[in-house]
């Protein structure tokens, strides 16, 4: 019995340390396959190390689970959770997997959570759909997928084999011990693709960018530039100019032309940026001009790296400029002469006008029957539509030449609206229309305006108003709306056509010829009146309708009414017997024009002496004690400027008023320049002449002025 028992203990101790001994043997197996698994993977990433390509990487990756785990190919996937719905090769063991995209799914979302999984249909499966055509082979073998999440990134491992028994559960557990290596192989895989893509991405722009400065630099017609920080050229574009103009060239002269070179200098060293400097250059054969620009440039450190700038051929510019002068001054010329050619027509016309119109004066206080005083007004009135024809072209010509400036003062608009009414009604009563005018109690009683051209625009206004109407009649309105007066001229006549309406505007210029022939005029009238209200800071615009009427409207600004404005205010109308009577010497050439003047003043009861040139004033001053001078400007011998100035060189203190058809303000600068206290307007009327004389009488006829 005894040894029974000791042989099954004997035999029981050999079982456990057979046991035993397995079990070390089993641990020292796994430990040996733990050993070598970590100098595979210590391999494998010091390999990794030294791989300089995404592809290196994936093969020492592979070389390592080929170890253990057997495949036929091998492909790693990644998406940006946020930005990619489905997932793009980083990189594969077969060319043609890198074009197939690849769909998210179920059996991904669990890799990407940390799972290994094997599938042994992978045609069941969504996300391995693509595999068609030459991949068909391993929809019937096996898969085993591995995935993990870093940061945004899923990234996904995808082993394919044609065996379907390819994959077991020692593969998967491979596989999940490899996963750091794993991971860090995939991350180093994206890391590189993201930063090669951005690399290429960056290296695209950058040729892209200098290909686009390239082909600008060529096309331009500057030159680019660009100097290092010991001032050595570094960079000359070759410009797409018209000029022959050589970039070689261009630089020797740079280096040649010491004044250029010093005040580029100047800027250089004071690291100061600069622009359109001028640069002439001149030759025997050439002769340009270019502009130099330029800054200065630094590298990262902050330290002047050199300067970067463009050359500009501005010869034609240059050239312009010099043709815009000579044509300025060809124009000023023109213009001059123009005025000058106007000044000499108006004193002409004006001269024997006011011969005319004195005489017509003259007739109309004197003793004539009914008839005659009825020729007497149509003369009047064909003298003054003269008159006015001539102050309209020597309006315009002054307004177009910059000549002509506003005279405000205190007026009433009202009075205003009045003249013209009294002016226009007897008109209005022949052709049996209506002419009425109304001001809105809103309009301020006095203004501070130029009365005379104020008065201007409505006259033109309302008889342009009334000359093309014929049945109906025309409505004169002044109202003030805020800051700006208002004035509506409307009549009920034959309208305008709408592509007309630009052109009424115009000077010269009627609706159409039919209406010139028809109606008369020169169509000056509303040319002056646009001129005069956009220099009184207003506007002017028309409305009208064929055959319905026409509405011109006005708005003008309300100027606040300075404090010294009573000294602007025009003199009142003088009566003839206000003016003392004086010894007057009148030097005037016409005889037409003698004989109105001495008219005029010995029916004031003046006395007049008569001298024909300026000369014979001068003896006449000599001879004879005056109170005043009435001086032509233009006179034979001794013309009237010359004439007031050696009176006054003489000692001749009283008055000298100039008798001028020169309606020019130049003109009348003149007669004040050369020692004259006033001037005269020809044609001359009795009370223009009568205000003046009133404003140089003398207070006391027995002081003696020499």
């Amino acid at each position: 019995m005894t040894s029974k028992r000791v042989s099954t203990f004997e035999r029981s101790d050999s079982d456990s340390l057979q046991e035993t001994l397995f079990e070390l043997s089993r641990v020292e197996a796994r430990e040996k396959r733990l050993r070598e698994e970590n100098d595979a993977i210590l391999s494998a990433i010091s390999a990794m190390t030294e791989a300089t390509s995404k592809t290196d990487i994936f093969a020492s990756l592979l070389d390592v689970i080929r170890r253990y785990v057997s495949f036929d190919s091998a492909v790693a996937l990644s998406r940006n959770r946020e930005t990619e719905d489905a997932f793009r090769c980083l990189v594969s063991t077969e060319r043609l997997l890198e074009t197939v995209t690849w769909q998210t799914g179920d059996v991904f979302r669990r890799c990407v959570s940390g799972e290994t999984v094997a599938i042994y249909k992978p045609g069941m499966v969504k996300e391995l759909h693509c595999l068609t055509h030459q991949y068909a082979s391993y929809l019937q073998g096996t898969a085993l997928i591995s995935g993990l999440t870093v940061n945004d990134s899923e990234v996904m491992l995808i082993l394919l084999s044609h065996r379907r028994d390819a994959f077991n559960n020692e593969a998967q557990q491979v596989i999940d011990r490899f996963r750091p290596l794993i991971e860090r192989t995939i991350m180093d895989i994206d890391y590189r693709h993201r930063l090669h893509a951005l690399v290429g991405s960056r290296t695209q722009e950058l040729n892209a960018s200098r290909q686009r400065f390239q082909d600008f630099a060529q096309t331009a017609s500057d030159w680019f530039w660009e100097l290092d920080n010991q001032f050595q050229l570094t960079y000359l574009s070759s410009p797409n100019t018209d000029t022959d103009i050589d970039a070689e060239a261009l630089l020797a002269k740079l280096k040649s032309d010491a004044e250029l070179k010093t005040t580029l200098e100047a800027y250089i060293y004071t690291e100061k940026a600069f622009s359109d400097i001028e640069w002439h250059i001149a030759s025997r054969h050439h002769d340009y001009w270019v502009s130099l620009s330029g800054r200065p440039c630094y590298n990262k450190r902050g330290e002047l790296a050199g300067y970067r700038g463009t050359a500009k051929d501005i010869t034609a510019t240059k050239r312009r400029v010099v043709e815009l002068q000579q044509a300025r001054q060809q124009a000023e010329l023109a213009n001059n002469a123009k005025s000058q050619f106007l000044a000499v027509m108006s004193h002409e016309i004006r001269t024997p006008l006011n011969a005319v119109l004195g005489l017509i004066d003259a007739l109309q206080h004197s003793s004539l029957t009914q008839e005659q005083k009825q020729w007497v007004g149509q003369m009047d009135k064909s003298a003054q539509l003269l008159l006015t024809l001539i102050s309209d072209v020597l309006d315009l010509s002054k307004i177009e030449s910059n000549r002509f400036s506003l005279s405000p003062s205190l007026m009433k608009p009202s009075d205003s609206v009045l003249n013209v009414y009294q002016q226009l009604i007897e008109r209005a009563d022949k052709k049996r229309i209506n002419l009425s005018v109304s001001v809105s109690p809103s309009v301020p009683n006095t203004l501070f305006m130029d009365e005379n051209r104020f008065t201007q625009i409505l006259l033109n206004l309302v008889a342009n108003a009334l000359k093309f109407t014929d049945r109906g009649g025309v409505t004169v309105s002044l109202d003030a709306h805020g800051e700006h007066l208002e004035l509506w001229v409307r009549d009920s006549g034959i309208g305008i056509d709408e592509k007309q309406i630009d052109r009424i505007f115009e000077p010269f210029t009627q609706a159409d010829g039919s209406i010139t022939r028809r109606f008369g005029g020169t169509g000056l009238g509303l040319s002056i009146c646009k001129k005069l209200v956009e220099m009184m800071g207003g506007s002017i615009h028309v409305e009208s309708e064929p055959y319905q009427g026409t509405d011109f409207c006005v708005r003008l600004p309300i100027v606040e009414t300075p404090q010294d404005a009573e000294k602007y205010q025009a003199p009142p109308n003088v009566p003839a017997d206000a003016v003392q009577p004086m010894s007057i010497l009148v030097a005037e050439d016409s005889r037409a024009n003698q004989m109105v003047v001495r008219l005029m003043l010995e029916k004031q009861g003046h006395t007049v002496t008569l001298a024909s040139n300026g000369e014979e004033a001068l003896a006449r001053v000599e001879q004879t004690e005056f109170d005043l001078v009435l001086m032509d400007m233009s006179m034979p011998v001794m013309d009237g400027i010359a004439a007031t100035k050696a009176l006054r060189a003489s000692g001749f203190k009283r008055p000298i008023v100039a008798l001028t058809a020169n309606a020019m303000d130049e003109d009348k600068q003149r007669c004040v320049r050369a020692g004259m206290d006033d001037f005269v307007t020809k044609p001359i009327r009795a009370a223009s002449l009568t205000a003046v004389l009133h404003v140089h009488q003398p207070l006391d006829l027995s002081t003696n002025y020499r």
